[in-house]
């Protein structure tokens, strides 16, 4: 895999859920750095901050959440160019079908339902992880920065 630093959005507002995530995601890969933000208000404000050096690679998403939910942060996101290329992956709990067909509408890169136990969920974040940090290839922020992404 990539020994490249590799920065990730999570964005969780129960805060059990998102230490866990961290807690897991570090036990695989020490090179990923996970900044935790607890709603689509505070995403968004991570994200379109004057400082551009933090972007991150990928935004894990949350759909429920108070203040602005992960649907409501869709919307919003998708809407700024300097930042609707950076791929969202929604994990989620719902599995209901509205929410999955309205997410991918709303251009998510992919849709996990949160799995109820820990082993399920360990292999969950390996697959996320060998995925976004191993076979996919990302932009690079200065190539986002320029424009030459997503126009």
């Amino acid at each position: 895999m990539s020994a490249a630093p590799f920065h990730l959005l999570l964005v969780e507002d129960e805060l059990a859920d998102a230490l866990l995530f961290q807690d897991m995601l570090a036990e695989q890969d020490q090179d990923i750095t996970v900044h935790h933000v607890q709603n689509g208000q505070e995403a968004l404000d991570f994200l379109t901050r004057p400082d551009q050096t933090s972007r991150p690679h990928l935004i894990v998403l949350d759909l429920n959440m108070p203040i602005m939910n992960g649907h409501e942060f869709l919307e919003r996101v998708k809407a700024i160019p300097e930042v609707r290329s950076i791929p969202v992956l929604v994990l989620s709990t719902s599995e209901h079908p509205s929410d999955i067909h309205r997410a991918y509408d709303q251009q998510v890169s992919g849709y996990v339902v949160k799995p109820g136990n820990y082993q399920e969920y360990m292999h969950v974040l390996e697959t996320i992880r060998a995925y976004w940090r191993g076979l996919v290839r990302l932009p690079s922020l200065e190539e986002v920065i320029r424009g030459r992404v997503g126009s």
